[in-house]
Order: structure tokens, then C-alpha cells, then sequence
């Protein structure tokens, strides 16, 4: 089954993500979320899952140092949403606002992060998944993101 709503929502997130674009500062732009049919990491039926909603609360020039930004997104996460694989194109740190995610980078050992706890991202991980894996309790984080100038935030990878 072809997946046109999650590729309509990554050209939507990439375009309203993309740096430099003239946001205002506190200029809060939604993405609006669509459902992601994916095999979910623990089981291996492809099920229809709601997908991430990502809002970009402010993005800006880090001063300072040339050719740099800093972007502050907030990720809203629906019960059972899932985000498939994908790679930033710059350094991730988030915390949990509410609820918990589970997150897997490069491969490795998936973790589960409650809320006030953190996580980081360095430059080239591949980022294998994150969800929210309550049933019934939305989740939010709050990433920041700082990256060079032109660099897509969030490429998804097959």
C-alpha cells in the first residue's frame, strides 16, 4: 500500500522546517498530522498508527558563530503515534514534556524516556524510530535542533 499522506506530510514538515525561511521569532507554524501505516518495532503487522505533529517554535540565526542555527521545535505525539525512520541535519537535544516516548538510534538498544527526562542526537544518527506507546495518553517533547544553514531538520529515510 503506497503511502501519499506520509509523503505529503514530510513535503509539508520540510518545507515549513526549512531554515532561513523568515520565520518570526515565537511564530508557531502546525503540521498537520496524518495517519502512517508501518510495522510496529515490536510486532509485524503493518497497522495504520497516527503519525507525529510537529510545530517549529522558533528558528534563528546562534549567534556567533557563522553559518549556524538553532531551531526549537515542540512534537506532539498522539496515543500509538509513530515516526518512522530518519536522520536530522543537525545536532538533536529533546525533552519530554509529557507522557513518554520510546526512541531507537543507529540500531541500538530503544529507550523509553518519562517526562522530564532528556535525550540527545548527535550529527549523523540514524534516528530508527520514535512512538508514543500508550494506548490511550497523548506525548510531547521539545527538540532543539541546532544545525548549519540550509540543512533539512528531518530527512525520513526508506
Amino acid at each position: 500500500m503506497a503511502l501519499p499522506s506520509l509523503g505529503a506530510a514530510v513535503i509539508g514538515a520540510a518545507a515549513l522546517m526549512a531554515p532561513g525561511v523568515g520565520l518570526p521569532k515565537w511564530h508557531v507554524v502546525p503540521v498537520t498530522p496524518s495517519l502512517v501505516l508501518c510495522n510496529s518495532p515490536d510486532a509485524g503487522a503493518a497497522v495504520p498508527r497516527p503519525a507525529s505533529n510537529v510545530t517549529v517554535l522558533q528558528s534563528e540565526v546562534l549567534g556567533g558563530l557563522p553559518g549556524k542555527h538553532v531551531t526549537t521545535l515542540l512534537v506532539h505525539f498522539p496515543p500509538r503515534a509513530f515516526t518512522p525512520k530518519h536522520v536530522h541535519g543537525g545536532a538533536v537535544t529533546a525533552y519530554v514534556l509529557a507522557g513518554h516516548v520510546r526512541s531507537q538510534l543507529n540500531g541500538g538498544p530503544a529507550g523509553v524516556f518519562q517526562r522530564g527526562e532528556m535525550f540527545y542526537e548527535p550529527v549523523g544518527s540514524m534516528h530508527t524510530f520514535i512512538e508514543n506507546p500508550s494506548g490511550d495518553e497523548p506525548a510531547e517533547i521539545l527538540a532543539t535542533i541546532v544545525h548549519d544553514e540550509g540543512a533539512p531538520l528531518t530527512t525520513f529515510v526508506e
